[in-house]
């Protein structure tokens, strides 16, 4: 994963301020689990620092397991360790969209780490001094240095970009696989779906269908969870690559668009029409809940199955314990463009897809399938994984299937 560091600029005092105000939000109010874990990690943080927290400490001492509880059988930390994540991620979304301080809970470790939005701690107001009545020249060059850095610092404020104290390194193998994608003139393009409903939350909601409802009756103001965070990882991807994305809802989405961007396309390809007239998949299809076989249970349909493969990889049913995505490197319109498809047969493949692509040890795994050394250039390429959930929160992904995307002669 993408290390972060802690901000040594930072006293433990304004930490311990900012987590307080974290644990009075609206975000946390209903899971005294995660507010007890966010200040045990506080504690540790601030009065052990660089000293990382083990599973076992966590589970024993914060969630009350016994003392014979073994990480390897029990999950119950990194679930809720996900679950925390995910809920800090909220809170800096809605009521801390304007903090200054960051608190993060890195992946791949149990400690927390924190950092200014913007870099650099909040300037000091500074004591007012009586100018003299003669103020010396000051030349006009200087003065465009002092106000486009004054630009720069507001520009920073107003926008909130999160920019690191220190720029994570990032590892070779998830460079180079991105690399295809941020070398063009032009910012990345994060296309999102939005499934079409009938109905309200309040009224309830079900999916549109096409021919029989109303378009006027359409409402498409909903993202999955799955895909939003999927969303919010490659922003910050991308934004440590120094080529922060730009994101488009898909219905809204142009050709022009398209040919001259890099397009990352996230989520379900039924929610997304752009996506199958561009970059049609050659040995996966995805199955709608209302198709047969299995008519309400969504699924990927294996093209060419070979022996001992399945011919239909079913999604889940309530409650979720598993489910399928497709990660697809596939060629763009402009012959030097890419698309890269994240789609799962539920919001939680989404998710998961999108965290493969920033772990070494699962990018590994796709280059050795694809007999390519790792950190080599990759050949367009199509492949199914199975990925576990686990109290709503995907866990480990493995690579089922890998498919070579043939090129294709262009069309007349």
């Amino acid at each position: 994963m993408l290390g972060h560091v802690q901000d040594g600029s930072v006293s433990a005092d304004l930490v311990q301020q900012q987590v307080d105000k974290i644990l009075r939000s609206g975000a946390f109010s209903g899971s005294e689990v995660l507010r007890n874990l966010l200040s045990f990690l506080t504690r540790q943080s601030i009065e052990r620092p660089g000293e990382l927290v083990k599973e076992y400490e966590l589970a024993v001492a914060v969630l009350g397991k016994a003392e014979g509880f073994d990480p390897r059988l029990d999950s119950a930390v990194r679930v809720h360790a996900a679950r925390l994540r995910s809920k800090l991620a909220e809170y800096y979304m809605s009521e801390g969209a304007d903090d200054v301080l960051l608190i993060e809970v890195p992946k791949g470790s149990y400690h927390m780490a924190w950092r200014y939005r913007c870099g650099e701690p909040p300037a000091q107001p500074k004591a007012l001094v009586e100018a003299p009545v003669q103020a010396p020249e000051v030349s006009r060059r200087k003065w465009f240095a002092v106000g486009f850095a004054t630009a720069a610092v507001l520009g920073c404020a107003i926008l909130g970009i999160w920019l690191p104290a220190r720029v994570p390194a990032i590892p070779p193998a998830v460079e180079a696989f991105w690399q295809p994608l941020i070398h063009s003139a032009h910012p990345p393009l994060i296309v999102f779906s939005n499934h079409r409903f009938v109905g309200t939350s309040v009224t309830g909601l079900r999916y549109f269908r096409e021919g029989v409802d109303s378009p006027a009756d359409s409402n498409d103001t909903y993202s999955g969870t799955g895909t939003v965070m999927a969303v919010a990882e490659l922003s910050n991807l991308f934004a440590l690559f120094g080529h922060p994305p730009r994101l488009k809802r898909a219905e809204l989405l142009t050709w022009d668009e398209v040919k001259e961007a890099n397009v990352v396309f996230v989520g379900a390809p039924d929610a997304n029409s752009r996506l199958g007239e561009l970059a049609p998949l050659q040995h996966f299809k995805f199955k709608s809940s209302h198709d047969e076989p299995r008519y309400g249970i969504g699924g990927i349909v294996n093209l060419h199955p070979a022996a001992g493969e399945e011919a239909i990889y079913f999604g889940p049913v309530r409650p979720y314990v598993f489910d399928y995505a497709i990660i697809a490197l596939l060629p763009n319109l402009h012959p030097e463009r890419k698309v890269l498809i994240l789609a799962g047969t539920n919001t939680y493949g989404c998710q998961a897809a999108a965290e493969f692509l920033t772990r070494t040890d699962l990018l590994g795994e796709l280059y050795q399938r694809l007999g390519v050394a790792k950190g080599g250039k990759l050949p367009d390429f199509e492949a199914l994984l199975k990925v576990g959930v686990s109290g709503g929160v995907p866990m480990k992904a493995e690579v089922v299937l890998v498919r070579r995307h043939q090129p294709t002669a262009p069309k007349p």
